[in-house]
């Protein structure tokens, strides 16, 4: 049986039967590597390397099956049939020259090279998902839409007043501007959708150009009968019952506690943030609202108080890359500077 071999960068030898595409009882050898080691080198090397086609698509394909645990089931997902995506399954072995999947009647599961490279496959599916956003932020700096994510707080305060500078400076840029919760704001930000966030920093990630704009302050929200001291120590609240907003603020509620060392009763309402005050008005329990989320809702009845040790949160501005030195942007930034200034004088 006539065999080939090759040598690859970094020394690692793969021999292989060159009658057949695909040859699982291939030889792989290294000087330095064990076997196992070997093959893994082998596979890093293909990868960068060879340049035999391997696409993003096939990998991502791959990533399906393993979750799915049959092609009937991966290609219902993928919207492939059946045959295709088996076809993709053996073309991209064939690419690798090693079996990725094992096949049975009872469904298809990762072999062990397969397991062994899955988890670098995801990151690189993540690193490809990551730049196709950042693709898409690009292709958009370029446009003359700007687009924005705000909390719902600033949304309504900071945002109207810097668009309206932002207009009088660049009568003919659009900004297009979507509310939600810091969680919201930050997928926002993460697959491209948005340029530009304005939120809370703990939930923004590393990879955004950060400003600061102010720092917020959490106060203790009470019943309207409450005679509790201002400041309020937070070990005022310990046992006592406390409600958790369940949308957005559960773990600064949490959190503003947690640091002071203090347990209070939580109760297990879920309600929106309008709702929790309107309990608390009722005399049903206390709570934690930021300044500004207070105002945002301006519930009258009740009794609030600055806490001891003070909690803050940092809002400000998250842009992504390809847009923090747009001009636009930029002005945007300088807009929203002075709503934030003009709103806390």
């Amino acid at each position: 049986m006539r065999r080939r071999a090759a040598t690859l960068p970094g020394g690692c030898r793969y021999e292989k039967n060159a009658n057949f595409p695909y040859d699982p009882g291939g030889k792989i050898s290294h000087p330095r590597l064990d076997k196992r080691s070997a093959v893994r080198h082998y596979i890093a090397i293909k990868f960068t390397y060879r340049g035999e086609g391997m696409d993003i698509q096939k990998l991502q394909a791959l990533a399906v099956i393993q979750e799915a645990g049959s092609f009937s089931r991966a290609a219902e997902t993928l919207g492939y049939s059946q045959a295709g995506l088996t076809y993709m399954m053996n073309s991209l072995e064939n690419e690798v020259g090693l079996r990725l999947l094992d096949r049975s009647y009872s469904g298809v599961r990762l072999s062990e090279t397969g397991k062994a490279l899955m988890p670098k496959i995801h990151r690189l599916l993540q690193v490809y998902d990551s730049l196709n956003g950042e693709i898409r932020a690009c292709k958009r700096s370029q446009e003359s839409t700007l687009r924005l994510a705000a909390l719902d707080t600033i949304s309504t305060r900071w945002v109207p007043r810097a668009v309206a500078q932002l207009k009088e400076e660049y009568p003919h840029i659009t900004v297009s501007v979507i509310s939600g919760s810091p969680m919201q704001v930050d997928n926002l930000l993460r697959d491209g959708s948005v340029e530009i966030g304005v939120t809370d920093r703990r939930w923004t990630g590393a990879e955004l150009d950060w400003t600061k704009l102010v720092d917020d302050p959490f106060l203790a929200v009470l019943p309207p009968d409450s005679d509790a001291p201002d400041p309020m120590p937070a070990a005022y609240l310990s046992g006592k019952a406390v409600i958790i907003p369940d949308y957005g603020t559960n773990t600064d509620t949490t959190r503003v506690f947690t640091r002071a060392g203090v347990e209070p009763a939580y109760t297990d309402d879920r309600l929106n943030n309008r709702s929790v005050l309107a309990a608390v008005a009722a005399g049903l329990g206390s709570t934690v609202f930021s300044r500004l989320e207070l105002d945002y809702y301006a519930q009258q009845n009740l009794t609030v108080r600055a806490i001891d040790p003070p909690c803050l949160r940092e809002l400000g501005v998250a842009m992504r890359p390809a847009v923090k030195n747009n001009p636009v942007a930029r002005s945007l930034l300088r807009a929203l500077r002075r709503a934030a200034a003009d709103d806390i004088a």
